[in-house]
């Protein structure tokens, strides 16, 4: 054995592929664009894992992970049946709202753990059967987009239950697709995989090398950085923002319509609560626009840096395109309050961090009143938690010690370390630093998002 392990990251922008030590040590990584057809992004995938091992030499296993939701139906050759269908497209907008009238949007959040909407593929397949019924009437099997990578590796049809459960049709408790769920759409439980280990067929890699899917990659992320015990929670720094927090229990039926959603750990062992903050990266990327004429990090940093007032008072609700989870409000946007006289707009653009923050502890509330879990540690990753200025805010405002990961994309890594658990390996948990945290500082921030911050975002919330 080689001692290394390799990892692919299907991501919303970008595509990772890493080969990794079994402690996680990154040898090789490569990283390019996520295109927005299965060949391009199938085949870019393949070319960087191919030069990771010609420069790594061959790993003994590849974990895959990355977006859920999309996805797209193969044939009996598992090649492309129809064009990738991501995460983000609002064609089954009507097919969406139909169901939860149909079967009632509490009733299908209890049983399969996710609040429908047009991403879920439920009622992508109901649009499907309504406008292409030939398609799924003659497709072999529907996979996911990393599913997509890992079944082209392997040669035969790979998922993991955690895609399963963001499907909308999987009965999380029961452990299995809901047959009257699927019968909606005419789907059949035979056309959606139900193994997430093969071996490598052809390719980069050497036949027989074991092929994984590691789960979704919020949730693979959460695991690699440690979060795998009641009350831990990961903040996931992205092109969209992903609280994690693991608990005992699942989210009740009143935690239905917020935004939330719920899923079982990688490994099985514990639930985990899902919420998003999707405009994390377009927030990020206008702060720095606003900061300096480069429009990069570095000019945020300093703006950043020459305000001496924290907090700032000011509130900003950092919402550029609408309020998702906790209380989803698809009208609310960015405003700014309670600016003072001589304030800026370096203390704008740190108050838009305070923001943000504030909404992350928000999700992290949310999901520990509705499991009844008690808070006490928070990981933040991602590439964003780099950023001193925004890291200095999370590390006084979210509850409990605030570490981050020093890997730079954890869930390529986490996929890589859950791969080597095919060959009978531990999953490490993956270095972090504790960030600098002052005891008066942090009651000061908890005193403007009490007092401040949640009077401002549930006015009309």
């Amino acid at each position: 054995m080689s001692g290394l392990l390799a990892g692919v990251d299907v991501g919303t922008t970008n595509c990772k592929v890493g080969v990794y030590t079994t402690d996680g040590t990154a040898v090789v990584e490569r990283r390019r664009p996520t295109p927005a057809d299965a060949g391009n992004l199938v085949a870019g995938i393949l070319a960087d894992l191919r030069l990771c091992v010609e420069e790594s030499g061959a790993p003994d296993a590849v974990g895959v992970t990355g977006v859920a939701e999309g996805g797209l139906p193969l044939d009996d050759d598992l090649l492309p049946m129809g064009p990738l269908l991501w995460w983000h497209d609002t064609r089954a907008s009507g097919e969406a709202g139909w169901l939860a009238d149909r079967v009632g949007r509490k009733a299908i959040f209890a049983t399969t753990g996710v609040d429908v909407s047009a991403r879920t593929p439920l009622a992508s397949w109901l649009w499907l059967r309504r406008h292409q019924p030939a398609l799924l009437d003659r497709m072999r099997v529907w996979v996911g987009i990393p599913e997509l990578v890992a079944t082209v590796l392997a040669g035969t049809a790979l998922s993991h239950r955690t895609f399963a459960g963001r499907s909308g049709a999987y009965d999380q408790l029961r452990d299995r697709y809901d047959d009257d769920l699927l019968d909606l759409a005419g789907v059949r439980a035979g056309q959606l995989p139900d193994q997430h280990v093969g071996a490598a067929a052809t390719g980069p890699l050497p036949v027989g090398t074991p092929v994984v899917v590691a789960g979704h990659d919020h949730l693979v992320a959460a695991h690699a950085a440690g979060a795998r015990e009641p009350g831990d929670v990961v903040d996931s720094l992205g092109t969209a923002e992903a609280v994690v927090t693991v608990s005992e229990r699942v989210a009740p039926r009143a935690a239905a319509g917020s935004g939330t959603s719920w899923n079982r750990t990688v490994d099985g062992t514990r639930w985990a609560m899902v919420s998003g903050f999707p405009h994390c990266g377009r927030l990020l990327e206008w702060l720095c626009s606003l900061a300096s004429p480069e429009g990069d990090v570095a000019g945020l940093e300093k703006a950043a840096a020459s305000v001496d007032r924290r907090p700032t008072g000011i509130v900003v609700l950092p919402y550029l395109g609408g309020l998702g989870a906790p209380a989803p409000d698809p009208h609310r946007r960015l405003s700014v309050h309670d600016l003072a006289p001589g304030q800026g707009l370096p203390d704008v653009l740190v108050g838009a961090l305070e923001g943000a923050s504030f909404h992350a502890r928000w999700l992290a509330e949310h999901h520990a009143e509705h499991t009844d879990t008690k808070l006490h540690a928070v990981t933040v990753l991602g590439g964003p938690s780099r950023g001193a200025a925004w890291m200095a805010v999370k590390a006084h405002v979210m509850p409990g010690p605030v570490r981050s990961t020093a890997t730079a994309d954890a869930a390529c890594a986490g996929a890589a370390l859950l791969a080597g658990t095919a060959l009978g390996m531990s999953s490490p948990v993956l270095r972090s630093d504790a960030l600098a945290r002052d005891d008066f500082l942090a009651n000061r921030y908890d005193a403007i998002y009490r007092g401040a911050f949640l009077p401002r975002v549930r006015e009309v919330a």
